[in-house]
């Protein structure tokens, strides 16, 4: 999933890169959370925003009443109860049409060095209806940080044995 980035003029008018943490639309308005890039231990700010067809955001607003930063607030703490508590054991990925799909990370393991994961789309709940496999690269803090192709007919077979010996352990 490819991070996106704005650009806003702090309070010294200089012009600052923004991280755009998480986008939603709330009471027919659209809000874009963001940390303010470079800073260390940057928080978490808001604005009202509009969001394209891509998802990409601008005509930025600030919020204006104190129920507005409530409900921001809310869906804050909402993404910290749901997503902080390992996020190791989850991803993102961006399909096709530039939609977000919640996975979960079911098994990571090395081999010569190199790491692999298998993964299912999260369903709410249900049992996974397909499984895939990928090489990936890890993030300073263990999460996942890029997702790469599996190249070879023998990393094929290694992963499917790695696959089927999980198979036997958990019957």
């Amino acid at each position: 999933m490819e991070e996106q980035f704005f650009k806003l003029l702090n309070e010294a008018g200089e012009e600052v890169l923004c991280r755009v943490v998480f986008t939603f639309d709330a009471e027919e308005r659209s809000y874009v959370l963001y940390t303010i890039e470079g800073e260390e231990n940057a928080e978490i700010s808001a604005l009202r925003c509009e969001l394209d067809d891509n998802g990409e955001v601008s005509d930025f607003a600030p919020l204006e009443t104190e129920a507005e930063w409530e409900m921001v607030q809310e869906v804050l703490n909402t993404l910290v109860d749901e997503f902080s508590d390992d996020q190791t054991n989850y991803m993102t990925l961006t399909n096709e049409d530039g939609e977000d799909i919640y996975c979960h990370i079911l098994h990571r393991f090395n081999v010569e060095g190199k790491s692999y994961l298998f993964y299912a789309i999260d369903e709410e709940g249900e049992e996974p209806s397909e499984v895939f496999a990928s090489a990936y690269i890890a993030g300073e803090n263990g999460e996942v940080s890029e997702l790469l192709p599996i190249e070879t007919d023998a990393e094929w077979a290694m992963i499917e044995k790695v696959l089927a010996s999980l198979a036997e352990v958990a019957e």
